[in-house]
């Protein structure tokens, strides 16, 4: 019975955080994406000169 008790309890940890990431996800700031998107631009044009 402990054993199935672990998996279950495992199973509705990782099901949380799942539906977490999927969260943050849906829920990003575009801008901040576009600004990192940016500096790792910039990075990747100035290192390769």
């Amino acid at each position: 019975m402990g054993q199935e008790l672990f998996f279950g309890i495992g199973t509705v940890v990782l099901l949380c955080a799942l539906v977490y990431g999927v969260m943050q996800y849906r829920r990003r700031n575009t801008a901040a994406v576009r600004e990192g998107d940016k500096v790792v631009a910039d990075r990747y044009r100035h290192d390769r000169t």
